[in-house]
């Protein structure tokens, strides 16, 4: 049997594209089977949708054969779901991750109101990669759950533990009172390339188009800037965020 568009299930799942149902029902949708994949091996899918076509799709049987509930809908059905040109053909309701953190904190990335939702999932992605202990987000910040900043994580939104923060102050006491010092990236900072990263080391990465407001700038206790040599004004947030955590990593292996 198809599920209908007009399905309660079905309608349900597409209110989670919704920023405020998504935070009130704890749930978000993941799309592709790879996504879809990851989820189920943390063990947070509530049930799945996908299209017929999808036993056209290499590493479909990933993602149906396992005992979860799952219900046919029509592709016009996958399309209203997700927000991509050419849908994979699956998509699940996803319960979010409890965050679990099991050891004392020595890595942090401080993300404080990044807009674009492609650069916070390619932060979190690079925090994942250089294992990082925990991300902060700062209120401002795009939704971590919103679909173009899942997809840019590549799964990584399951493996490292995110903290929300409605002020910027209120994730810097916490820092300060763990013994964190906090790098504030800024035109005037110290070359860091010279900076000693080691320790309980806090990276904030600021805004796009702004960076970091002065008054959060006064509030960290160390300034680095990334070298550079050419032309460019900047480089783009989730580099910058790269360059800076990858040189934190090297000074710890």
């Amino acid at each position: 049997m198809v599920l209908k568009r007009d399905s309660s299930l079905v309608k349900n799942a597409i209110k989670l594209k919704q920023k405020k149902y998504r935070e009130l029902e704890n749930k978000f949708l993941a799309e592709g089977i790879r996504f879809v994949e990851e989820a189920i091996l943390e063990g947070l899918v509530e049930h799945i949708f996908y299209s017929k076509d999808i036993f056209s799709v290499n590493g479909y049987e990933r993602v149906l054969n396992n005992d979860l509930p799952k219900y046919e809908v029509d592709e016009s059905v996958i399309k209203e779901l997700t927000n991509t040109t050419n849908p994979q053909r699956v998509v699940a309701v996803v319960r979010k991750p409890k965050i679990n953190i099991n050891k004392d904190l020595e890595f942090v990335v401080v993300i404080d109101k990044v807009q674009d939702p492609g650069n916070l999932g390619t932060i979190i992605r690079t925090c994942d990669a250089a294992g990082v202990d925990v991300v902060y987000i700062i209120k401002g910040t795009v939704d971590v759950y919103n679909d173009k900043t899942l997809r840019a994580t590549m799964g990584s939104i399951f493996h490292i533990p995110i903290l929300y923060y409605d002020t910027f102050k209120d994730a810097v006491n916490d820092l300060y009172s763990n013994g964190f010092n906090i790098y504030a990236s800024t035109l005037d900072g110290e070359d860091l390339y010279k900076t000693n990263l080691k320790g309980k080391t806090a990276i904030v990465i600021g805004n796009e188009a702004n960076g970091m407001a002065e008054e959060d700038i006064s509030l960290c206790n160390k300034r680095i800037k990334i070298p550079m040599l050419g032309r460019a004004e900047s480089l783009n947030a989730s580099i910058a965020a790269a360059v800076i955590i990858y040189e934190a990593l090297r000074q710890r292996l």
